[in-house]
């Protein structure tokens, strides 16, 4: 397992190398025929995985579909699927090698026509705009001189890309809920404090421009410096992010998680601490409630436990911390009455320094659900030779997929309808690196949901 940042702060380290990456003659190997599991149809559901460093994708509302190979050389990271699920967003690096920079590529949703968005590399985690086949990323040389560009997607795959005419610092960036902008992240310098501004996609002109705290004190060497893993609640009137510091050790071990209210003129407010993930950070549909992931320690499979923020206050509405348990992996449900689901597992660190792929990194762990009273509850179960994560239960609620583990690094996609005990074996056989110190991110499986019927 590989333990490789995958934020700015390790960014800035490393230097950009011009070129094509799936274009390379690295392929690697095929790997024996995989016996496909029986797809029993009716799950309305498009999804995107790893096997091997590939991309496959699967149609699962059809049951004469099988897992179609859409990539043969590089290393795939999914990204994510367009608003509407027409289009499949994925990253490539032209080599096995982490430390080779990553190129862009778009795909159509049966797998056909895959298409490179952009010679160029790209930094951090492309983001597809919520209402148009347009995605918004960053190229350059990190850290001072980092591009917004757009790229969007037309009919018979053709790409146009344009720079946004803005500040070259840029760090992070996220849309608004409407996609008529973005919020870019600028860090903080000499006089200046950690900044967001909120940019026109139509033109890049600055339209609100906001200071989160006040200018750093550059002569400690170690301050406050970037709002990182910016979320935008759904109506778009807060912004959760990792506070993240000058240094790559200290951010490592965890950092504030503030929240910020673009109504008021009061300062963020600390919610919490943690890992700097931004799928840590879960927005609940009607934007009343945020749940993180608190508790500090690079290693994900200890002391981490989900809390629910009611970010009117900041305050706590629930915590999952039990003893001797972690809980990791927040995720909603997007119904009339949404659940939250979340990864529960033993807490286990005897694998630093012991790292066995063959052994499970949390042993026995499960997808729970919150239900907004009570006690969270198991979802899914079985015996604990197996753990479970990945949840992404469907908009009703009506089914769950998830990602079922029998080694660190390989596994299987299950489906499981609700109120019912079956669970079912969808797609075997797929694989991918267990992250920075058990992060399991990026993710090895991406979901895009079709109407229920």
């Amino acid at each position: 397992m590989k333990y490789v940042s995958r934020f700015v702060v390790c960014l800035f380290t490393l230097s950009i190398l011009m070129g094509i990456g799936s274009g390379s003659d690295n392929t690697y190997a095929a790997a024996a025929p995989v016996q496909e599991s029986a797809n029993p149809g009716g799950v309305p559901a498009k999804i995107a995985f790893t096997r091997n460093q590939q991309l496959w994708m699967l149609d699962a509302a059809n049951p004469k579909a099988v897992p179609k190979q859409v990539t043969r050389s590089g290393n795939v990271e999914v990204i994510g699927w367009s608003y509407d699920g027409e289009y499949l967003l994925y990253k490539n690096r032209g080599k096995q090698d982490a430390n080779e920079f990553s190129y862009l590529w778009v795909v159509q949703a049966d797998g056909s026509n895959p298409r490179q968005v952009d010679p160029r590399p790209v930094q951090g985690t492309p983001k597809w705009s919520p209402h148009e086949h347009t995605i918004a990323y960053l190229t350059g040389n990190p850290p001072d001189q980092m591009m917004v560009t757009l790229a969007t997607v037309r009919a018979k795959q053709q790409v146009r890309t344009r720079q946004l005419p803005f500040s070259p610092e840029a760090a992070d960036i996220a849309w608004s809920p409407d996609g008529k902008s973005l919020y870019v992240s600028l860090p903080a310098a000499k006089d200046r404090p950690i900044q967001l501004n909120k940019v026109s996609v139509l033109n890049g002109i600055i339209t609100e421009m906001y200071r989160l705290g006040g200018p750093p004190k550059v002569e400690e060497g170690i301050y406050p410096y970037l709002a990182d893993g910016i979320t935008l609640s759904p109506d778009g009137r807060y912004v959760a992010y990792f506070e993240r510091v000058t240094s790559a050790s200290l951010s490592a071990d965890g950092l504030p998680i503030k929240l910020f209210d673009f109504t008021t003129s009061a300062a963020p407010k600390v919610i919490g601490a943690g890992l700097a993930y931004p799928e840590w950070l879960a927005w609940s549909p009607d934007s009343k409630r945020l749940a993180i992931v608190d508790g500090t320690g690079r290693e994900a499979t200890a002391n981490k436990h989900v809390v629910l923020i009611d970010p009117a206050t900041g305050s706590k509405l629930f915590d999952s911390k039990e003893a001797g348990l972690v809980d990791t992996q927040p995720v909603w449900s997007q119904g009339k009455n949404s659940v939250l689901y979340f990864a529960r597992g033993r807490e286990n660190r005897d694998w630093l320094g012991n790292y066995d792929p063959n052994r499970l990194l949390v042993p026995d762990q499960r997808i729970w659900a919150y239900y907004g009273i009570g006690k969270p509850v198991p979802v899914t179960r079985d015996q604990g030779k197996t753990a479970d994560l990945y949840a992404n239960p469907s908009p009703t609620n009506q089914f769950l997929l998830f990602l079922r583990l029998y080694q660190t690094e390989h596994g299987s996609v299950f489906v499981k309808t609700l109120g019912k005990g079956t669970e079912t074996e969808l797609i075997k056989d797929v694989n991918g690196e267990a992250g920075y110190y058990g992060n399991y991110l990026p993710e090895w499986v991406k979901v895009y949901w079709m109407e229920e019927k």
